[in-house]
């Protein structure tokens, strides 16, 4: 625990913790003030998963009562000081949307709040000095916190992530399929999508991939994947938004190949998965493991369970585990750790098996895909997939410093009335 505080205190991301704020709108009030801009906000952030936070990440899209333009000044206080943040207008121009990134401590179902002011006569806030750093190339987005890790993100996002370079570790192959779309017909659509920053800096950058499909059975589909990479943490919330209103899409999934150390039966794979609690295997050369659930279990051969793991040679899967049968849905948490000796992927997804069949899937060479099926009709319109990716060192328990669960409940910043 000493060491691990010790960590915690690193201006960079070395512990990868597990934690972004919800992306909420919400109305706010201003002080009356002779300065045309002058205002005040009263946040509350909520701590809704029961677990203990230290030093995590939090992030809102605030609403002001009217636009200022993006020399405006900003600051947060919590309890009358102010704390370290980043302000940053969502597009260009006068505006009265601003995203705000901070840190906060919080013990489980804790509530605090905290003020924004903001216009003429607001000294500006403290910052961070140090941090991430956004460069752009002719192929890619690099994302730096240097000299700890470095993301290379491809400009059109096609095969996701090129690169997670984690001093003195690469965790990728640079040919991961990326994300993907399935049609009606089984076909499989690769994502690519026009870039913009949404916002940058030292504690938190935002990228954003827009595209409308074009192809046979995907016509007049539009999607946008937003990608954010907090401080202090090394993972990527991916946040992906479908809007599908002919129910054309079958299912959304990601795939990544890992860069593992050759896997052998001596030193297999080691896998742990999320179910209604954690289900741990090992795989050695060509096994895989999967676990999945949702509403269109029972017509997958699940037999009336609710969820299910299966493992065994690629292409001969056999159930590992299989949850209980019951007349009610459990919730299934629906995560996973994939890891050789030096490195780990810690994966979570949102709302997993709430209204879609959704998989995750391990090979023992470091494939890791996650599939998201919709049943016809039933999802008409919105479809989305949230997950969380972290890169950390093995054990995850150890290097991680935070569950995979709180990845899954993230602080909830709201403004009060």
């Amino acid at each position: 625990m000493r060491l691990l505080r010790k960590w915690l205190r690193r201006p960079g991301p070395v512990v990868p913790l597990c934690v972004a704020g919800f992306l909420l709108l919400g109305p706010g009030s201003a002080v009356p003030s002779s300065a045309p801009a002058a205002g005040r906000l009263v946040l509350e952030v909520r701590e809704t998963g029961g677990l203990a936070r230290g030093g995590y990440p939090a992030h809102a899209l605030l609403k002001l009562p009217k636009p200022v333009p993006p020399e405006t000044k900003f600051r947060l206080l919590q309890a009358g000081k102010p704390v370290v943040a980043q302000f940053r207008p969502d597009g260009k121009g006068a505006t009265a949307r601003w995203w705000l990134d901070f840190q906060t401590e919080m013990g489980p179902y804790e509530k605090r709040r905290y003020t924004v002011e903001f216009g003429d006569g607001v000294p500006a806030g403290p910052e961070r000095d140090k941090g991430h750093k956004l460069t752009q190339t002719k192929k890619a987005f690099v994302i730096a916190n240097a000299p700890y890790i470095t993301w290379a993100v491809p400009r059109d996002l096609k095969g996701f992530l090129r690169s997670v370079d984690f001093r003195p570790l690469e965790f990728l192959r640079p040919d991961s399929p990326g994300l993907f779309l399935r049609d009606r017909k089984g076909r499989r659509h690769p994502f690519s999508g026009t870039a913009r920053v949404v916002r940058e800096g030292a504690m938190a950058v935002a990228l954003r991939f827009e595209k409308v499909e074009r192809e046979a059975g995907l016509r007049k589909v539009r999607s946008a994947a937003g990608l954010t990479f907090p401080l202090p943490v090394s993972w990527v919330e991916v946040d992906w938004e479908i809007d599908d209103p002919l129910d054309q899409v079958a299912a959304v999934g990601l795939q990544l190949h890992l860069d593992l150390d050759k896997p052998s039966a001596a030193a297999p794979t080691l896998v742990d998965f999320g179910a209604a609690s954690m289900v741990y295997t090992s795989l050695r050369p060509g096994q895989e493991a999967e676990l999945n659930a949702g509403p269109l279990a029972a017509s997958k051969g699940s037999a009336g369970h609710p969820w299910k793991i299966l493992r065994g040679d690629r292409g001969r899967l056999t159930p590992f585990a299989l949850g209980p049968k019951q007349t009610s849905t459990p919730r299934v948490e629906g995560w996973a750790h994939v890891m050789d000796r030096k490195k780990c992927l810690a994966l979570a997804i949102g709302g997993f098996a709430r209204d879609a069949h959704d998989r995750i899937g391990a090979t023992a060479d470091g494939t890791v895909t996650v599939v998201r099926e919709y049943a016809p009709a039933k999802n008409r319109g919105r479809k989305r997939l949230r997950a969380w990716l972290h890169f950390v060192f093995f054990p995850p328990q150890f290097s991680a410093g935070a569950s995979p669960q709180q990845m899954q409940s993230p602080l909830e910043v709201r403004v009060l009335e």
